[in-house]
């Protein structure tokens, strides 16, 4: 962690914030284009979702001016500019899950022996509705002892109600 930045009390944000304020941006350039009929090749999504698994949720739930805001609080935030955000903390959480979730899966899919190593992995492996997602805003809302819906609105801000119970 930077010690000079203004981090909220009771969230450590993550030490890379300028990863994800770059996250951010390419994302905001994306939507920007995909808005506008474009959109980034196939190779490109992938590659930021190998680097940010679940990002592409992202880009599917926020719009440009939104995502452009993230990249510029994450860029403030990297500089001690402006004070960090909670969600900078649960969004990096968000990719941190999402890697560990992926990779049970693959496993799993490889025909590795065992069910999972922890909870978590047992609990991705048999999602709830078979949404992985909720399993983990659940793990999120453990971790930082906020409730799961008030992250998945603060990352994922509805745009209707949701189908899944968290």
């Amino acid at each position: 962690m930077v010690p000079d930045r203004n981090d909220p009390p009771g969230v450590a944000l993550p030490p890379d914030l300028r990863a994800l304020a770059r996250k951010y941006q390419r994302l905001a350039d994306w939507r920007g284009q995909r808005d506008q009929g474009s959109s980034a090749t196939r190779d490109e999504l992938r590659a930021l979702a190998a680097e940010f698994p679940g990002c592409l949720r992202e880009l599917d739930t926020l719009g440009a001016p939104e995502l452009a805001r993230r990249a510029l609080a994450c860029a403030g935030a990297a500089e001690g500019a402006t004070p960090g955000e909670p969600w900078m903390a649960w969004i990096d959480g968000y990719h941190d899950l999402m890697r560990r979730a992926f990779a049970a899966r693959d496993r799993r899919a490889r025909g590795a022996s065992g069910e999972g190593d922890d909870d978590f992995e047992r609990a991705v492996l048999s999602p709830p509705g078979g949404r992985m997602g909720v399993v983990v805003l659940r793990a999120l809302a453990s971790r930082f002892g906020v409730p799961a819906p008030t992250i998945a609105a603060a990352l994922f801000p509805p745009r209707r109600p949701s189908p899944y119970r968290l």
